[in-house]
């Protein structure tokens, strides 16, 4: 595959795996307005911008008046997530950059798999945000998130398992481990922060990652910190779970590349082989000197790493012998 469409592909999965990531977290604050605090929901909101790595917008020093702006201005924070073109995290923003990748590779598409992504970016671009904002705030998140998983199960069921395939999907799974990542991180340093508030629960955490009813299956219905990090981290089966996606990044890297994951391994398949290693080892409870927020930011930097290598491996066609493949 010529490492131009790969790269297509590859980008292509790590914008669509973004949008998925911008709608649940947008999602969080909005199901939060109608019965909470609006101490509650300031923190809603910046862990949604810490998590994306943005600057919440300035608002008065006052904290009642600070937690009143937060409530009242949710449409305005809403809406540089969801309709902004110039936000790189929004919503427009990220379907609209995995529109253009894909109507790069078009011809190696099933027709429906464009059509269906095509029809995606036509609503959000087309969107009358005030109307959908007007019928209920979460209306437009749920339709978009319907969408998402209507092109999920159309990939799903047509597209060729081939190395087109494989780079969508890791770029899927290396967005969704780097992002992962920066929520539970921002999740334990504003608890740490908030500690005795019940402005941050983890059963939020937990709902935010779609996990909350398999963890009271698995655990309990008494939800602990521990426990909850532990399963967001280092669960095999648990589709947003760090080792889950770890794991499929191996997987996929097999496929791509199956000389490199033979010793001497290759750079990205090391990288992915010592980053699946550090989430099995690591301690996650406070005992033995372990830091889990220190554990989070190292991880986002060698999910950094694992993206720069696999490209600079991969995907950079002018590396490729010195010439433009």
């Amino acid at each position: 595959m010529l490492a131009r469409v790969a790269a297509n592909f590859y980008w292509m999965g790590r914008y669509l795996e973004r949008t998925k990531q911008t709608i649940r977290l947008v999602r969080y604050p909005l199901d939060r307005l109608v019965d909470r605090t609006g101490n509650e929901i300031a923190i809603a909101w910046e862990v949604v911008h810490r998590t994306l790595g943005q600057t919440l917008p300035e608002s008065p020093e006052s904290r009642d008046e600070a937690e009143a702006y937060l409530l009242m201005d949710a449409y305005t924070l809403a809406g540089s997530l969801i309709e902004e073109a110039s936000n790189p995290d929004s919503i427009l923003s990220c379907w609209s950059s995995a529109r253009e990748n894909a109507r790069q590779v078009r011809s190696h598409l099933p027709l429906a798999v464009w059509t269906c992504l095509n029809q995606g970016y036509l609503w959000v671009r087309e969107i009358d945000l005030p109307a959908a904002w007007a019928t209920g705030p979460s209306v437009f998140i749920s339709e978009a998130s319907d969408r998402l998983r209507l092109l999920s199960g159309v990939m799903d069921a047509l597209m060729y398992r081939d190395d087109g395939w494989r780079f969508m999907g890791l770029g899927r799974f290396v967005e969704r481990a780097q992002h992962q990542a920066a929520l539970l991180g921002a999740w334990v340093e504003l608890g740490q922060r908030e500690r005795g508030s019940a402005g941050l629960p983890w059963a939020d955490l937990l709902r935010i990652c779609g996990a909350y009813e398999v963890f009271g299956r698995r655990y309990s219905m008494e939800v602990r910190q521990e426990q909850v990090l532990v399963f967001l981290v280092q669960d095999p089966e648990l589709p947003r779970s760090l080792r889950f996606a770890v794991h499929y990044i191996e997987e996929l890297l097999a496929g791509i590349d199956p000389a490199g994951a033979r010793y001497p391994l290759a750079p990205a398949h090391r990288t992915a082989l010592r980053l699946a290693s550090s989430l099995e080892v690591e301690t996650l409870d406070g005992t033995r000197g372990g830091n889990p927020l220190r554990f989070f930011r190292t991880v986002g930097s060698e999910c950094r790493g694992l993206h720069d290598v696999a490209v600079a491996s991969y995907l950079d066609h002018t590396r490729l012998d010195g010439l433009e493949t």
